[in-house]
This record gives C-alpha cells, sequence and structure tokens, in this order.
C-alpha cells in the first residue's frame, strides 16, 4: 500500500469514527425552538438530578364524552436550584421549555411567567412512557 492509500484510509476511518459518536443529552428540562420543530437549543435549565422530589398523578377525567385517563410527572427543583430556573423561565417567557429524556423531547410547554417555586410537571398521553420516566429519576 502506497502512502496516499494509507492517508485516504485513515482519513475515512476517523471521518467515520467522528460521524459515530455517541454524545447524549442528560435527561432534563431544555430551552426548545419553534423551528424546526421540538429542536433542543443549547443547555438544560435544570438535569434529573437536579430535581428535589416528584411524584406520579393518575387523573381522569371526560373528554368529549369519553373518559380519559392521564399521568403525569409533578415535581419541584432543589432549592439551590430554584434561582437559576426562575431567571431561566423568565428569559423563556413566550417560548417553549422541553423535558428531554433519551435524547427526545416528551413535552414541550409554552412558558407564560416566571416560576419562582420551582414547580413543573411532565406529561404526555402514553401512560407507559410516563412511568418509565418516573422510574428512571427515581433510580438516580
Amino acid at each position: 500500500m502506497n502512502r496516499q492509500s494509507i492517508t485516504a484510509f485513515l482519513t475515512v476511518l476517523i471521518l467515520t469514527l467522528c460521524a459515530c459518536s455517541s454524545h447524549r443529552r442528560v435527561n432534563g428540562w431544555y430551552p426548545i425552538a419553534d423551528h424546526p420543530d421540538n429542536s433542543i437549543v443549547g443547555k438544560p435549565l435544570a438535569n434529573v438530578m437536579d430535581f428535589e422530589r416528584i411524584t406520579i398523578i393518575r387523573d381522569t377525567f371526560i373528554l368529549n364524552g369519553d373518559t380519559v385517563i392521564q399521568s403525569l410527572i409533578q415535581g419541584r427543583v432543589k432549592p439551590e436550584k430554584r434561582q437559576q430556573w426562575a431567571d431561566g423561565t423568565e428569559r423563556l417567557i413566550g417560548k417553549r421549555l422541553g423535558f428531554v429524556y433519551n435524547d427526545s423531547v416528551i413535552t414541550a410547554p409554552q412558558i407564560n411567567a416566571r416560576i419562582e417555586s420551582g414547580a413543573f410537571q411532565i406529561t404526555s398521553p402514553d401512560t407507559i412512557l410516563i412511568k418509565n420516566i418516573y422510574n428512571s429519576i427515581k433510580q438516580q
């Protein structure tokens, strides 16, 4: 093999390895862009290690005559993270903040006010997904 062939082979190998990077985002709350839909923007406002407590709630309600059962996670960030949460939610008023789990946006509500309490809710129509997220967070 000549020198050019070896150089070309190594270049292709390095590019392939870089393209196959397994960088994963930490599960948590991230700013979400409107376009393209559900594009994650920047660093997390809070990650799951910043959560003080979480509770899973099962809610049943009637919608257009049909009984709907929904599970959701309610939580709060730790006291030492509440100022960061409040300031971050204030900066995001009118924008979306999304909960990212395993590199997927699960929910991305629009922020309408500064949230000083550190409270949040994670919702999804998929009750099994909500239970899996809850169990995953509790294990951490």
